[in-house]
């Protein structure tokens, strides 16, 4: 949320700069991009008749270039990585950056709505099988419930791990019975489990839309930013002292020129 309130902000300043200008080029004292203000301390001398008089005008030039219209490639990447649609809101290029918003809206959706269906389906299953299969699912770990899939009761299990010798692996009876009231009961967990499963494993997809989606995004601004660099106007302004042979000060000549 930060770095989408600080690319408003930005935004908001550009378009004062731009207003700004647009004033002063549509002034009508200015002619086409170039301005000139004449500032006399003696107005009756008027810059003819000093040439008239065989007096050479020297100038002082003071060049200033505002370059204050392009964008900074680096923070539109970090904008993009940390909300795809941030960078190009940056760059005033939304037009684009909605599609970026918006695969971010439908990953986000996708991903929350797949966990949460896979949740339901978890507890759904647990539930039957402590229901038919008679054990507290208080305590109770995900091996457990792998594990009462395989075998129809407790005991069946813990022989089969006392032949192959996985003595660690032994499940205490009073805490971890179960036994299964019907086989086919059995097999009904198993294939609600796996469908968990399943949906968990889903989650993938939307999660790597999310991290493919800003890195495609970061580029997409990167390359936006850099063309409007490319093409930007900037602001010259060129001062010009006016002086006469004998360095008396004759005038002050201000040039506001934009160039694309």
């Amino acid at each position: 949320m930060l770095f989408k309130v600080f690319a408003i902000l930005n935004i908001l300043i550009f378009s004062v700069y731009l207003n700004c200008f647009s004033q002063v080029k549509s002034s009508p004292d200015i002619k086409s991009s170039i301005s000139e203000i004449r500032l006399k301390p003696n107005l009756h001398r008027d810059l003819l008749n000093i040439e008239s008089r065989n007096s050479n005008i020297y100038s002082s030039k003071i060049g200033i270039t505002s370059d204050d219209n392009k964008k900074s490639p680096g923070l539109g990447i970090l904008l993009s990585l940390a909300i795809p649609g941030a960078g190009h809101l940056y760059a005033g290029r939304m037009d684009v950056g909605k599609y970026f918003v918006t695969a971010e809206a439908l990953s986000w959706i996708g991903l929350l709505g797949l966990n949460l269906y896979g949740n339901y389906l978890r507890d759904d299953s647990r539930s039957f099988a402590s229901v038919h299969a008679g054990f507290s699912k208080n305590g109770k770990d995900d091996n457990y419930y792998s594990n009462i899939t395989n075998y129809d009761n407790i005991y069946q299990y813990n022989d089969d791990k006392l032949r192959k010798g996985q003595y660690d692996q032994l499940y205490d009876v009073n805490s971890y019975f179960w036994n299964w009231d019907d086989y086919n009961n059995r097999v009904i967990f198993d294939s609600q489990r796996k469908k968990s499963e399943r949906v968990y494993n889903s989650r993938v997809i939307f999660a790597s839309t999310l991290v493919v989606n800003r890195l495609v995004s970061a580029i997409s601004t990167l390359i936006l930013i850099n063309s409007q660099n490319k093409n930007a106007s900037s602001l010259n302004f060129n001062a010009e002292v006016l002086t006469s042979r004998d360095n008396s000060i004759d005038g002050l000549k201000i040039n506001l020129v934009k160039s694309f």
